[in-house]
């Protein structure tokens, strides 16, 4: 019994040796390596982040810019416009209050030159309207084009973060099988040592007391002997 004792004594001990460093050596890459990936994820997370808030803010930078001049633009032009009508019809109606007692021929002639001077300030007014609207029309397409834009490069960030994020988790894996593997191996290693302390046990108590094995009495009998007997 306590030849037995030893034996799982020796192999729990030559176990511990064989794999306890292993293990400890094994939990301590295991925590590395996962820190690690923690760290790259975290990383390319706020890369994404800052390129996108980076993106945002220039697109919202060039939009504010690009309003702010075309208001300028228009509240120019509009001035101008205002300034020229008002000129203009001033100037018209003196001349017709110069000319109304002596010249109602000419009070006809700048009558009609009023009412084509207001044709052709509508025209304007259309034209410069249909400029406005085509710059506006010109704006939405430009805001549009920028939201395509803002949602490919989002869409394209994504793709590589996923694409970044499998290649960890396939790096991961292939880690922890080949840990397994070294585990499984060194696991057998330690089965064949103890199979052999065993063994290596059991010749020494052979070689200590030969007799117990080669003497036999004549009345010893073997299991099978006897079972042969009693069958006949």
């Amino acid at each position: 019994m306590s030849n037995k004792e030893c034996q799982n004594s020796s192999m729990d001990q030559v176990r511990e040796l064989l794999m306890g460093t292993h293990l400890k050596d094994m939990g301590i890459r295991m925590k590395r390596q996962e820190e690690m990936f923690l760290r790259e994820i975290a990383k390319l997370r706020d890369d994404m982040q800052n390129r996108v808030d980076s993106l945002e803010n220039f697109m919202k930078n060039e939009f504010a810019s690009l309003l702010r001049r075309l208001q300028e633009e228009k509240d120019e032009r509009s001035s101008l416009l205002k300034n020229e009508h008002r000129e203009r019809t001033e100037a018209i109606r003196s001349e017709r209050k110069e000319r109304f007692n002596s010249l109602k021929e000419e009070k006809k002639d700048r009558e009609q030159a009023f009412k084509s001077l207001e044709q052709d300030l509508a025209s304007k007014e259309k034209e410069i309207e249909r400029k406005f609207v085509s710059v506006s029309s010109s704006l939405d397409a430009s805001e549009k084009g920028l939201r395509e834009l803002v949602l490919s490069e989002y869409t394209r960030l994504t793709q590589t973060l996923e694409e970044r994020y499998q290649k960890v988790m396939e790096r991961l894996a292939n880690t922890d099988a080949q840990i397994r593997h070294d585990v499984v191996a060194r696991s057998q290693i330690s089965a064949m040592f103890a199979e052999a302390a065993v063994r290596f046990s059991e010749s020494a108590t052979e070689i200590e007391d030969p007799q117990k094995y080669t003497k036999s009495t004549p009345a010893e009998k073997t299991p099978a002997q006897t079972e042969g007997k009693n069958e006949s």
